[in-house]
C-alpha cells in the first residue's frame, strides 16, 4: 500500500511533467489553497498558468515530512520566470527560491494546500 509520501511524489512528478489531466489522481475535487475555495479545474488552471509564466518551472522536495494525513515539504525552485514574478522584475533572470508547503489529504487526495513563497530570497538575488 502507497504512503502518502509515496503519493506526494508521484503527485510532484504529476506536476514536473504537466500532466495536468492527470491531477484529479491526486487532487481532490473540492480543493483549496490558502484558504480559498479553487476546485480541481481551478486548481489546474492555477498551475497551468504557472507553468507558462515559468516554463522551466520545476518542484524538487529538499524537506518532506508526513503523518497519516499531512505532508509538510520544502520545495526548492530553480528556474527563470519570463516578466514579473510575484510582483518582482525577475524577465528572464534565473533565480532560487523555497516554497514552504503543508498539504491535508482526504483519504489520498490533496484537499487543502497551504503555501508561502520565500519572496525574500528573490529580492535578494535581484539586489
Amino acid at each position: 500500500m502507497a504512503t502518502l509520501k509515496d503519493i506526494y511524489l508521484d503527485y510532484l512528478d504529476c506536476l514536473n511533467r504537466q500532466a495536468f489531466d492527470e491531477l484529479a489522481t491526486f487532487v481532490d475535487d473540492n480543493i483549496e489553497h490558502n484558504g480559498r475555495p479553487f476546485g480541481l479545474s481551478g486548481y489546474r488552471d492555477m498551475l497551468a498558468r504557472d507553468f507558462a509564466a515559468i516554463p522551466d518551472l520545476r518542484f524538487d522536495a529538499q524537506i518532506l515530512v508526513s503523518d497519516w494525513t499531512r505532508i509538510a515539504a520544502r520545495l526548492l525552485f530553480d528556474c527563470s520566470p519570463k516578466s514579473t514574478f510575484m510582483g518582482l522584475p525577475v524577465n528572464g533572470r534565473r533565480v532560487q527560491f523555497y516554497e514552504h508547503v503543508f498539504y491535508e489529504f482526504k483519504q489520498t487526495k490533496i484537499r487543502t494546500v497551504w503555501s508561502v513563497i520565500d519572496k525574500a530570497g528573490i529580492e535578494r538575488q535581484l539586489g
